[in-house]
Formats: structure tokens, C-alpha cells, sequence
């Protein structure tokens, strides 16, 4: 994997663990979701109105933006259940094993051995993370975050190989992706909730929109120079980040266990650094 694609992969890891730190810290979790992928879409529309919008992959951003929409609601469900460290883990865990097992079913780009064994190693690690926690509460909607993370990442892998603006593309995503998260947070929470929210967190959202946006753009740009996969399973080691900020700012608590599956993502990086 290509050094300039591990050093993209690893500072969208840094940007993921901030927006979920504040999706977590915050009073709704579904509101600041939605806040934040809105001002997204409000950073991103000059660019998208610049550079105009990749028509030719319509078909894939609106699937990415209706999976998207559903992502968002699961994983505010889990953050609702369980701890920031335990729901980010497993979720991200379980999305690049399901990411490899599309590889070998054809619909993303095949890995080599050593590739295997860097998946195994960050997957195995992340995982260990989550499991680590003294409740399992929130399982259920935590994997089938990780689907849905995974069915949303294959189908932009495919979707941002076709084209060479991957600017035009995250930012015609993240303002899909809002038109149609707006009409269904409005639906559960309610104008008058999301209007204080959006109100009184205004700043820290749009910091966590920005970060969101470069996360993701910089996922789709390292897609472009290694496969899909090992991507997708670079950017777990946004839970060491995750779980820092848990223990820092949330009070979690981070034992041996946790410790020890960090050092197998460390691990898997060198290794997925060094394959080619």
C-alpha cells in the first residue's frame, strides 16, 4: 500500500474519531448526526457548485446517500445504548471483513497474502476493543452499523473509480445524502428539537461536518491508490483515536485489553505499510 494512501487513510482516521467523539458527547446523537452532515453539505455546495455534479455516477451516490441516511440512524441508536469505545470498534471492525469478503465474491479489488494478514491483524485488534467492554449492550445495532458501512463504502469504491473528481463527488454525496436525512430526523425529533440543538452546538457540529467531509474525501482518495479493502481497514485504526478521546474526554475506561489490541493495529499498519 503506498505510503502517500496510508498517511491519507490515517488522517481521515484522526477526522472520523472527532465527529463520532462529538456525535457521542452530544444530548441527541440522531440531531447532531443530521446537524453535522448538513453543514457538510453547506461547506461542500461551493465545490459542488464549481466543479458541478458527477452525473454520470448518479446511480451510485443517490444508493450511497439512501445507506447513508440509514447508517446515520444506527449508529445513533448504538451511541444511545453503549459507550463511544465500545460501539466504534465493533462497528468499524466488522465493515472491512465484510469489505474482504466482497473482494472474493468479485465486487470490490482482490487483496495478496500479506494484505490478509494486515486485515486480520487491525480487524481482530478493533474488535478485541469493543469486546473488551463490560457490557454488550448496543451489539445488535453496532454490527449492523458496520454493514451498513460497508455496503455504503463498496458501492463509492466502485462509484469514485469512474470518475477523477473525488471533490465533485463527496460533496454531491454529503448534499444527498442531507436532502434526504432532513425530512427524517425532522419525522422522529421534531422541528422544535432540532432547532435548539442545531442552535445552542452550532459550532462544535460544524467542526465535526468539516471533519467529516475530509475524512471521507481523503477515504475515496487513498481507494484510488490501493485496494478498497485495506483501505477501509487502515482508517479502523481511527478506534486508538476513538478510544483516547473516550478515556480523555468521556471518562471511559481503557484496561490491558483494550492496550493489547492496540498494539495489533500498530502491528497491522507496519504490515499493511509495507505490502505493495
Amino acid at each position: 500500500m503506498p505510503l502517500s494512501a496510508v498517511g491519507a487513510v490515517l488522517v481521515a482516521a484522526l477526522l472520523h474519531a472527532a465527529w463520532n467523539l462529538v456525535v457521542k458527547s452530544s444530548s441527541d446523537r440522531l440531531v447532531a448526526a443530521t446537524s453535522q452532515v448538513v453543514l457538510a453539505a453547506l461547506v461542500s455546495l461551493p465545490f459542488v457548485i464549481a466543479r458541478g455534479i458527477p452525473t454520470e455516477v448518479a446511480g451510485f451516490l443517490a444508493g450511497s446517500a439512501v445507506v447513508q441516511v440509514a447508517y446515520l440512524y444506527a449508529l445513533a441508536t448504538a451511541y444511545n445504548h453503549a459507550d463511544l469505545s465500545f460501539v466504534y470498534p465493533i462497528a468499524r471492525g466488522s465493515a472491512p471483513v465484510l469489505i474482504a469478503f466482497s473482494a472474493l465474491a468479485g465486487l470490490s479489488e482482490p487483496i495478496a497474502g500479506r494484505g490478509w494478514l494486515a486485515l486480520a491483524l487491525i480487524c481482530g485488534g478493533v474488535v478485541a476493543m469493543g469486546l473488551a467492554a463490560r457490557s454488550h449492550r448496543g451489539l445488535g445495532w453496532s454490527l449492523l452499523t458496520g454493514l451498513l458501512i460497508a455496503t455504503y463504502i463498496t458501492i463509492d469504491g466502485f462509484g469514485v473509480s469512474l470518475i477523477d473528481d473525488v471533490i465533485a463527488y463527496t460533496g454531491t454525496l454529503y448534499c444527498a445524502t442531507a436532502l434526504l436525512l432532513i425530512p427524517v430526523v425532522l419525522a422522529t425529533r421534531g422541528r422544535q428539537q432540532v432547532a435548539e440543538t442545531m442552535s445552542r452546538e452550532w459550532g462544535r457540529h460544524l467542526f465535526a461536518g468539516t471533519a467529516g467531509v475530509g475524512s471521507y474525501g481523503l477515504l475515496l482518495f487513498a481507494s484510488r491508490l490501493a485496494p478498497l479493502s485495506l483501505v477501509a481497514a487502515a482508517r479502523e485504526t481511527a478506534v486508538v483515536f476513538a478510544a483516547l478521546g473516550g478515556w480523555l474526554f468521556l471518562g471511559e475506561r481503557v484496561g490491558r485489553a483494550r492496550a493489547a489490541a492496540v498494539v495489533f493495529i500498530a502491528v497491522g499498519m507496519v504490515i499493511l505499510a509495507i505490502s505493495r
